[in-house]
């Protein structure tokens, strides 16, 4: 066992409460970390800390398994590997299940709620130490942030028949949301030691990060594990929902997609009996280069026992109060600058290939006057599909399970031309704009201190703030963030009504575009 720090002998002498002690090395069921000052000084980052094993040789695509423990005190002044991803970014690697946690410097026996931040990219790119991600000024707000890094790509989501017939529970893809659940695990049986409260973690995310707060939402294995959570910007586009082994209207089985790339891969050799151990002997760079990186969340019959759309609509989601939110021009960031072959005509053939029986009404709706329109047009039907309707969808289910649940909108301009566009409200959210304009600190503000009032008590509403309403099928009301907080209403509410009416009629997700980012 590590001697008594020189810091706790000094509280011990004196008679003080540890509990309250300045930062110190921290114990983990693994062993004991040492943290780094974080951008303040009140603030300490424990960086890199594992919260499983290495995903690699073996461990490749399964589950993942506990990390081992270390004697020594780990120091946690860098932070661990990027999941590999087809990009420059440096420090990538299969060797990823990594997290890091900001904590006050000082340990107060009162714990802390704590934040735990879901990265977006699509599920193919992104990491949880970006530059935006840094926790210091949530956590000087008196909450504990952790980030996790989780497998991307085909070394998260790939779906094969021969590792579902090697699975216990005849499953096989999503390891990606096996690794979050991991990654809460670990929260819940160490958080307290970092000043934390396992018994008050909000887990948040944007874009593929709010897609994941989703699934955990609905999952069964993560039941308990949080007790609030936040939805920024979630894309829930209806073909990433995929079953493990049956065609559904989004698609082939998602074992099928696993056996097409592996014969790309493998050749011949697909068909060997000894096919994993040839598939996890391939080095992981090549895999990136060979396979497709985007693949589908598989109902699985084990993660997901039913389509996850399907959980919510029978109000089988977990009954954790939720904050859900949408940018106004989330399109802009997907939308090709000559959407629909850049004609009319093509346009509303697009609109009858997507829509079917339905595309000549969705067509009316949108009705662009002239060639210069479609690019609008397009931005809008993105962030109407992929984004708004979804959110809407989500917080409907949440209300007739009578589970409290808050919309937002954000609507300022941030980034030139895309406006307020996908992802342009994450630095607000965390406090780190860069060259920020008075009206953007104020709104970056007014962003931490409901996310935070939401963390603590599970409602963002405080006496500081203006009374942001929460969301009811019947109200419809949302809460505008922008220069001016103001309560909206009826968001895009045409446009959903639409897309629920053609949802409805076909029992089924209409057909979606790839996404390309």
């Amino acid at each position: 066992m590590r001697a008594t720090t020189p810091i706790l002998l000094l509280f011990l002498l004196l008679g003080m409460d540890a509990s309250t002690a300045s930062a110190a090395d921290v114990q983990t069921q693994l062993g004991a970390v040492s943290g780094v000052p974080s951008r303040d000084d009140s603030v300490e980052v424990f960086k890199g800390i594992p919260y499983a094993a290495p995903p690699v040789g073996d461990l490749r695509w399964r589950p993942p398994q506990p990390a081992a423990n270390w004697s020594d005190v780990r120091s946690c002044d860098q932070f661990g590997p990027r999941s590999l991803q087809k990009n420059d970014r440096p420090r990538q690697s299969e060797d990823c299940l990594y997290l890091n946690v900001w904590a006050n410097r000082v340990r107060k026996q009162d714990k802390r709620p704590v934040m735990v931040w879901i990265h977006g990219g699509g599920f193919t790119q992104g990491s949880g130490h970006q530059g935006g991600y840094d926790g210091t000024q949530l956590a000087k707000r008196g909450v504990v942030v952790v980030t996790i890094n989780y497998r991307l790509g085909a070394l998260g989501f790939m779906s094969h028949p021969a590792l579902s017939e090697e699975s216990p529970n005849d499953s096989s893809g999503n390891y990606a949301i096996l690794d979050q659940i991991a990654a809460l695990k670990w929260v819940r049986d160490n958080i307290e030691n970092f000043g934390g409260d396992p018994n008050n973690v909000t887990i948040f995310g944007e874009s593929a990060g709010g897609t994941s707060v989703y699934l955990l939402t609905a999952t069964p294995l993560s039941k308990g594990l949080f007790h609030r959570a936040i939805l920024q910007s979630p894309w829930l586009d209806p073909v990433i929902f995929r079953d493990l082994k049956q065609e559904n209207e989004n698609g082939p089985p998602a074992e099928f997609d696993g056996e097409e790339q592996v014969r790309r891969l493998l050749g011949d050799d697909a068909d060997a009996d000894d096919v994993l151990a040839k598939l996890r002997a391939i080095p992981a760079k090549e895999i990136l280069e060979n396979v497709k990186q985007r693949w589908p969340v598989a109902t699985d019959g084990w993660v997901f026992p039913e389509d996850p759309r399907q959980i919510y609509a029978e109000g089988d989601q977990h009954d954790v109060p939720a904050i859900v939110g949408t940018n106004r021009d989330e399109g802009t960031m997907f939308t090709p600058r000559k959407p629909f072959g850049g004609t009319l005509g093509n346009f509303k053939e697009a609109m009858v290939e997507r829509f079917g029986e339905h595309g000549q009404k969705v067509a009316q709706y949108y009705a662009p006057k002239s060639e210069e329109m479609l690019w609008e047009v397009g931005v809008q039907q993105i962030t109407d599909t992929w984004f708004v309707q979804p959110a809407r969808q989500f917080a409907r289910a949440m209300d007739r399970q009578e589970t409290p649940v808050w919309m937002y909108h954000f609507t300022k301009p941030v980034w030139g031309w895309m406006g307020a566009a996908h992802a342009a409200e994450i630095r607000f959210v965390f406090g780190n704009l860069e060259e920020p304009k008075p009206d953007d600190e104020v709104l970056s503000e007014a962003f931490m201190d409901y996310w935070v009032q939401f963390a603590k008590t599970g409602d963002p509403n405080s006496d500081s703030r203006p009374v942001w309403p929460p969301y009811t099928v019947s109200e419809d009301c949302h809460l505008v963030m922008d220069k001016n907080l103001t309560v909206g209403s009826k968001l895009r509410c045409e446009a959903c009504d639409l897309l629920d009416t053609i949802l409805e009629s076909r029992q089924q997700p209409f057909d979606s575009p790839q996404r390309t980012d």
